[in-house]
């Protein structure tokens, strides 16, 4: 769970190696913002693609979600269609 501008923010978070000072060295997976009743929305709900990309400096703070929340996000999420191969 992060603090990212004035939103707080549910996600993924990995690191992006070697990323120049000052240019996005974060990628948000499945971003959710939670509103203040607790509520999980989808922070991309206009976007297919649920990856972006942000500084670390403009993270605020990062803190440990309940397992409730926690709980919520997994449920939350889209199932992505698997491709079967043989």
């Amino acid at each position: 769970m992060l603090r990212l501008k004035d939103q707080w923010l549910l996600a993924q978070v990995e690191e992006i190696e070697g990323a120049p000072f000052g240019e996005p060295d974060c990628i948000l997976v499945n971003p959710m913002q939670i509103t203040p009743e607790g509520q999980l929305t989808d922070w991309l709900h206009f976007a297919d693609n649920k990856e972006t990309v942000v500084r670390s400096s403009d993270i605020m703070t990062f803190v440990e979600p309940s397992k409730e929340l926690l709980a919520k996000y997994f449920s939350n999420r889209p199932i992505e269609p698997e491709i079967l191969t043989e």
